[in-house]
């Protein structure tokens, strides 16, 4: 049988620090995406957009220390982390105060409702993939951030919901 090597270099960047604790993909995070990428034009419109330093724009998933959170340290991250549990979809109180006090705030983290429960459909590793799979330019597969309009390495318009 031959192995794809297609398959095993896509299997190589799942990155399971990607998978927020609340049920956040941050693969589609424009700090981590700025980050990674290094993008120090897209670092400074972060930080003047956000009122912070530009050496404050860093993170490498919410799961590493060091991570970047506006609000300082997460809340709904050390609940989990308090409970002994690696997702908030774990818990039997799933979708919480904490939660649905997120979701008000910022309304387009309803995904991590729907996220949850897909969690729990599927097993996190499973819904991981899939996210990656969901988060890639449909012409050149860069991955790419939920505010981008139009892939940064090849211009394709995005279209993403």
């Amino acid at each position: 049988m031959r192995m794809s090597l297609k398959a095993v270099l896509d299997e190589r960047e799942i990155d399971p620090v990607l998978a927020g604790v609340c049920g956040i993909y941050c693969g589609t995070c424009e700090v981590y995406r700025a980050w990674v990428a290094q993008d120090r034009e897209r670092l400074l419109e972060i930080a003047g957009a956000r009122g912070v330093p530009v050496d404050r724009v860093l993170c490498t998933g919410c799961r590493m220390p060091g991570n970047f959170c506006f609000v300082g340290a997460c809340p709904i991250r050390s609940c989990a982390e308090s409970k002994g549990l690696a997702f908030c979809a774990d818990c039997p109180e799933f979708p919480c105060a904490k939660i649905e006090r997120a979701v008000e705030v910022a309304p387009g983290r309803v995904a991590v409702v729907q996220n949850g429960s897909r969690i729990r459909a599927i097993g996190w590793y499973a819904w991981l993939r899939e996210q990656d799979a969901r988060w890639r330019c449909p012409a050149c597969h860069a991955k790419v951030a939920a505010r981008d309009a139009a892939c940064r390495t090849c211009g394709t318009v995005l279209g993403i919901p």
